[in-house]
């Protein structure tokens, strides 16, 4: 290995200076001081002893603190001494160190003793243990320096991305990737911040990281370095995981603060962030991961997904509650999936219930959808469509049958009038497993959710502003609720539809015996992205009201709906409502079209869509360019 030369001056003895006692310097009367430097005084003056000002009694208390540690950390051993870092090469380094405030970055110059291979790797890096002494010093002559014992140096980890055969990657991507892992570190700490400031039962810190770059090895390779984190916390345990960025939340452990700091940042950013890959000792983390709306931390950065992965997992305490933290909804079969993982501490008080459906009274229900009702009799007028004399066909009538799994499986059929003694004897099977289950709730679980779709409250998350959250802290200390807005709101939305998507990939097959899609789940997430307006879950769910296959969406969604065609004003009611989405405008339009097999000149189909857009009331509505229009008559449905 190349030995670190410097080319040192012979030392010479300077003249001794002149010495003068000066009754006049500002801090030691007595001192003996140099007429060559400035006197200027020091940033952090000591009080003098003729004007004494005494320490506060948390000073006195922090300094007495500071003092046990320091003996502590004497009489520790180095934990890395077995591994021999000390007697590693010297090798030159200069750090990067981002300021978060300027957007800018800054650099030194240092010397560290890394081992030559990783003692810990994942998926895409891998870890070393390394020693770093301070940054160079600006004199060569400085002899402390370089006398400095390696065995008592700081312990560091450094990461690096690596190639598929395992050897460093330093590529220009590895290298962009490195920084921007500090950036989001920076990110992280951020919210961290936000966090502290409201006032939670415990702080939380995450460790600051920088880059080095080794600039004598070939193609000057960065790492990210952070220092090392040992010991154990306060109830003797050590380093713990507590989330990951694809879902996994520790239930041993159990911890609360992380799994809240998590859902904190989601709301405190407006739905456009969320700290997740928690872990360290205590409530000190180190490599945090980040998602975010537009995806622009990285390849573990999962955006959407990464909520909802985090979310479905996510088990609402009361201290979430008391911290202003919003609930948010899972279904049935998930919240019983999560107690029985462990307990739960239910928080108060609840949101607002969905709206009741109303099954023996259709008539009232079709009075609601009286607009949606005429615009479909207008749009079968218009394309000549002919009718059966006579009343309209009844909408469905609905009823819960029982399915064989392990969780309540109701679903809607289409019955006939005479079918009363049936549908009795199945709500009274459905209201026994409801029991079983510790369910309040008598009403037919899936409708309940269609029609919370169907007849969105017009404030979801008005719940938060009555909630007294000095009552629920023990604390008695109040926090200001993280009351959604309107933007929060629409990607929560979409969170919700992303939980449906991945019951469509399977992804949570393994959480039932029988290893099955729980397609009512799915189905409360698709009813519950619709009611808080996502234009493509109003779009799949006025799919299956017209009898049109959403296996795309999630398998086996039919057979929690039966008998779904025919809702032809429901599936008006969604889609009117998904074309105000400017995402889903022309899938709504064009899907509709399809549906009704239109075949009309250009023309017919713009007034045809304005038909849709304006009702017929008449009266404004969203418009969309002609272009559109047309081009959403050509397959836009699919």
């Amino acid at each position: 290995p190349t030995r670190l030369t410097m080319d040192r001056p012979e030392p010479v003895e300077p003249p001794p200076p002149p010495v003068i006692k000066s009754s006049s310097f500002p801090y030691s009367p007595s001192a003996t001081i140099n007429p060559h430097i400035p006197s200027s005084p020091p940033l952090n003056p000591l009080p003098s002893p003729a004007d004494p000002t005494p320490l506060s009694p948390g000073q006195l208390k922090l300094a007495k603190r500071m003092q046990e540690i320091a003996k502590i950390a004497a009489k520790v051993e180095d934990p890395w001494a077995k591994y021999n870092i000390a007697n590693r090469p010297m090798e030159r380094i200069k750090r990067h160190q981002y300021n978060p405030d300027a957007d800018s970055w800054s650099t030194d110059e240092s010397i560290v003793r890394v081992e030559d291979k990783p003692f810990d790797e994942g998926a895409m890096r891998q870890c070393y243990r390394m020693k770093k002494l301070s940054q160079l010093p600006k004199d060569a002559t400085n002899h402390s320096f370089h006398k400095i014992d390696w065995n008592s140096a700081p312990n560091y980890v450094a990461k690096t991305y690596k190639t598929p055969d395992g050897s460093v990657n330093t590529s220009k991507e590895s290298r962009e990737a490195c920084f921007g892992d500090i950036k989001l570190q920076y990110e992280a700490a951020h919210w961290a911040h936000t966090f502290n400031a409201s006032n939670p039962p415990k702080k939380i810190h995450i460790i600051r990281a920088y880059a080095i770059e080794f600039v004598d090895r070939d193609e000057s390779p960065i790492m990210t370095v952070e220092r090392f984190i040992e010991g154990t916390d306060e109830y003797g345990v050590g380093y713990v995981k507590h989330n990951t960025n694809s879902g996994f939340v520790d239930h041993d452990m159990s911890r609360l603060t992380p799994q809240i700091f998590s859902a904190f940042s989601f709301y405190s950013s407006e739905g456009t962030r969320m700290v997740v890959d928690i872990q360290g000792v205590g409530d000190l983390y180190t490599d945090p991961q980040v998602h975010s709306i537009d995806l622009r931390f990285g390849e573990a950065d999962l955006g959407l997904r990464g909520f909802a992965l985090f979310f479905r997992s996510f088990k609402h305490e009361t201290l979430a509650t008391a911290l202003g933290v919003p609930r948010f909804e899972l279904s049935r079969n998930e919240l019983v999936f999560q107690n029985e993982r462990g307990s739960t501490t239910s928080s108060l008080p609840q949101p607002p219930a969905p709206p009741k459906p109303e099954p023996n009274d259709r008539k009232k229900s079709l009075a609601m959808m009286q607009d949606a009702a005429k615009l479909a009799r207008q749009l079968q007028a218009n394309m000549n469509k002919p009718q059966s004399a006579g009343k309209s066909k009844q909408p469905r009538r609905f009823s819960a049958e029982r399915r064989k799994t392990k969780f309540v499986r109701a679903s809607f059929s289409m019955d006939d009038e005479d079918d009363e003694d049936d549908e009795g004897n199945e709500e009274e099977e459905l209201r026994t497993q409801i029991r079983r289950l510790r369910s309040e709730s008598t009403e037919d679980y899936s409708l309940n959710q269609v029609n919370f779709a169907l007849k969105p409250p017009e404030d979801p998350y008005g719940y938060m502003k009555g909630i007294d959250t000095a009552a629920l802290d023990n604390r008695h200390v109040s926090h200001k609720p993280l009351t959604p807005g309107a933007g929060t709101i629409l990607i929560l939305a979409k969170v919700h539809f992303e939980i449906a998507l991945l019951y469509g990939t399977g992804r949570f097959e393994d959480e039932n015996e029988e290893g099955s899609i729980d397609a009512e789940s799915a189905l409360f997430h698709i009813c519950r992205s619709a009611g808080l307006g996502y234009g493509k879950a109003c779009i799949t769910l006025a799919r299956l009201f017209m009898d049109l296959n959403i296996d795309d969406v999630c398998p086996g969604i039919d057979a929690v709906l039966q008998g779904k065609g025919g809702g032809r004003a429901e599936a008006l009611i969604l889609l009117k409502r998904a074309v105000s989405d400017d995402e889903s405008a022309a899938a709504a339009v064009g899907m509709l079209l399809k549906y009704f097999k239109v075949d009309l000149n250009d023309d017919e189909k713009i007034g045809y869509c304005e038909l849709l857009l304006k009702g017929p009331g008449g009266g404004d509505g969203p418009s969309l360019a002609v272009g559109d229009r047309v081009q959403a008559a050509y397959g836009g449905g699919e």
